[in-house]
C-alpha cells in the first residue's frame, strides 16, 4: 500500500508539474520576453524552485518505496523507484545547479544550456514513465 501510494503522488506531482506548473509560470508569453526581463528572471527562478522541491520530494519517496519493496520481500519492484530516485538525485545534484551556474553567469543563449534543459526534462519524464509503471505493478 505505502509503495503504490509513494509511486503514485510522485507519479502525479511529477505530472503536475510537467503539465500545468512549469506551462503556467513560464507562459508563452514570458518566454517571448527578452532574456533580461525580470519577469522572465522570476518564472524560470520559480519553475527551478518547484522542480528542486519536486526533486527533494522524489528522492525522499522513492526511498520509502525501495524500502517497502525490500521490507516485504519484493525486491522487483524496488529497482524502478530506485532508478526513478537516482535521476532525481542526478537532476538535484548536477543538471540543475549546472543550470542555474550558467543563467548567474549569463550564458543562457548557448547550445550547452539548451542541452541541459533538455537532460533535464529528459530525466522528468523517464522519472514520470518509472513511477507510473511501478505504480501500475504495485
Amino acid at each position: 500500500m505505502a509503495f503504490r501510494l509513494a509511486c503514485g503522488i510522485l507519479c502525479g506531482a511529477q505530472l503536475f508539474f510537467a503539465a500545468v506548473a512549469a506551462q503556467v509560470v513560464f507562459s508563452r508569453e514570458v518566454a517571448a520576453l527578452p532574456r533580461d526581463n525580470p519577469r522572465r528572471q522570476l518564472a524560470a527562478d520559480l519553475v527551478g524552485a518547484m522542480l528542486s522541491r519536486l526533486d527533494a520530494a522524489t528522492i525522499a519517496l522513492t526511498a520509502v518505496a525501495v524500502i517497502c519493496s525490500l521490507t516485504f520481500a519484493q525486491k522487483g519492484r524496488a529497482i524502478l523507484p530506485l532508478i526513478a530516485g537516482l535521476c532525481a538525485l542526478a537532476s538535484a545534484a548536477l543538471v540543475s545547479p549546472a543550470i542555474h551556474a550558467m543563467r548567474t553567469a549569463g550564458q543562457v543563449a548557448s547550445p550547452r544550456f539548451g542541452m541541459l534543459h533538455g537532460v533535464s526534462s529528459g530525466l522528468l519524464l523517464i522519472e514520470l514513465i518509472l513511477l507510473a509503471i511501478a505504480c501500475a505493478m504495485g
